[in-house]
């Protein structure tokens, strides 16, 4: 199985997930869409949800004996089919696979990480969702997964049937006392470097240059998203980033920035601060999430030379490596001591969030396309969470946040919008999105 990291305990960004799950009941969900342009074997399909069992995918979190000790994973014992729908609307597909991200019913304690679904469209083609809990993995690991099981799924596969799990070990209270211990230690060094200023000096960002704004929930009364998805050839998607002195990375940034921007969310003259989650995963590394961030600031005229946003850009990522991160990173080992109350106040005192998101979950080859002899004509990526709730403060992201894949011939942008105040429906999004593009000289298609 390819689960062998999984009697390792939750840690670094692995904590954040499960700690937003406790302290505000949200659960973070990221999924994978893909339209087939002819009809998939429904036996093919229940092949690759085979696969899935015996994939990274399928783990389940174990609480700790001790208050304070990190959780661990465990393989789950769960048994999950295939969900296969009647056919739906070629042109429903958004709408059908939105409803799953929103109300897929995921519980990593019971081992439900993640949900394969399918629907045959009207037009004789095929959709899929996969779904998965973002606390089990990240963005490339979740691709990763999936296109080994597409790549491997045979109509003969046999979904496993649930199995108890193993009884406890009589030497966990006693590890899950050390680990308690740790992370006692290591929060309180990490508070008393905090307080003490030292850390702030050395490694803080610089200080935030844009104006106040209006409290989030103020401008997200409804807690509700906007989304878009467009793709674009990834061809024309090279040479634009190569004629203006760009990478596709950079492009990317640039294109969601300049997409904020006309939503007219920023006032005038006002920097936009893009968030880049960047991956730390080393060969070898079986860590559940294994990224970090950066963050950038982008004014109107930078957004539109690829050479400044990748100057800035390479800046960030050196710092990263330096060691050089906001001061509340230093504070996640504090989440599994403190009550979950004080543990927001402190995790969410850093030095704001940002505007934009750009999440580039990379270049992935056919075998993320295809499924037995049928190839997908398109597959998108996105996250949300679930759950938020729009009479507390609290919110999932600020402006606009996106992902990005390619996948054979396209280039995918899959894109949400927080800020209701300034895009206040799909129409609005779907517009500042598709004017970017054309100022670009990008063809796209909006699904």
């Amino acid at each position: 199985m390819a689960q062998a990291a999984t009697a390792a305990r939750l840690d670094g960004p692995d904590l954040t997930y499960w700690f937003v799950d406790r302290a505000l009941g949200w659960s973070v969900v990221l999924q994978l869409v893909w339209v087939f342009p002819a009809p998939l074997d429904a036996r093919l399909v229940d092949g690759v949800a085979a696969r899935l069992h015996d994939s990274v995918l399928h783990r389940r979190v174990r609480p700790p004996t001790v208050p304070g000790a990190r959780p661990r994973w465990a393989p789950s014992t769960a048994s999950l089919p295939v969900l296969h729908d009647d056919v739906i609307r070629a042109d429903a597909v958004a709408r059908w696979s939105r409803d799953e991200l929103d109300a897929v019913d995921l519980d990593a304690s019971e081992g439900r990480c993640w949900r394969l679904r399918a629907a045959p469209l009207d037009d004789g083609g095929h959709a899929l969702s996969l779904c998965t809990l973002h606390l089990v993995t990240d963005g490339q690991g979740f691709v990763r997964a999936a296109a080994a099981a597409l790549a491997s799924a045979a109509p003969d596969a046999r979904i496993p049937r649930p199995v108890r799990p193993p009884p406890a070990s009589g030497r966990r209270v006693a590890a899950d006392a050390v680990d308690a211990v740790r992370q006692v230690a290591l929060g309180t060094v990490g508070l008393a470097r905090v307080l003490a200023g030292g850390l702030l000096r050395r490694s803080a960002p610089a200080p935030d240059p844009r104006g106040p704004r209006a409290p989030l929930a103020q401008r997200s009364p409804q807690a509700r998203v906007r989304w878009a998805v467009v793709s674009v050839p990834t061809d024309e998607w090279l040479a634009a980033a190569r004629r203006h002195d760009g990478t596709e990375n950079t492009l990317f940034v640039a294109v969601i920035a300049g997409a904020l921007r006309r939503t007219g969310a920023l006032p005038p003259g006002e920097p936009v601060k893009v968030g880049i989650p960047v991956s730390r995963r080393a060969q070898d590394d079986g860590r559940a999430n294994a990224t970090a961030g950066v963050s950038v600031y982008l004014d109107a005229a930078a957004e539109k030379d690829l050479a400044t946003v990748r100057s800035r850009c390479k800046a960030a990522y050196v710092a990263l490596d330096a060691g050089r991160r906001d001061p509340t990173v230093h504070l996640t080992p504090l989440v599994t001591v403190v009550p979950p109350g004080l543990a927001v106040r402190a995790v969410t005192a850093g030095s704001g969030m940002p505007d934009v998101m750009t999440s580039n979950i990379g270049s992935w080859g056919d075998d993320l396309l295809r499924l037995g002899s049928s190839t997908a004509r398109g597959v998108a990526f996105r996250g949300d969470a679930q759950a938020v709730v729009p009479d507390l403060p609290y919110r999932f992201g600020d402006g606009l946040q996106s992902w990005v894949l390619q996948a054979g011939a396209e280039t995918t942008l899959s894109v949400a919008a927080f800020d209701e105040s300034a895009v206040p429906d799909a129409g609005v999004l779907h517009r500042v999105l598709s004017e970017e593009l054309t100022a670009w000289g990008l063809p796209h298609r909006l699904w």
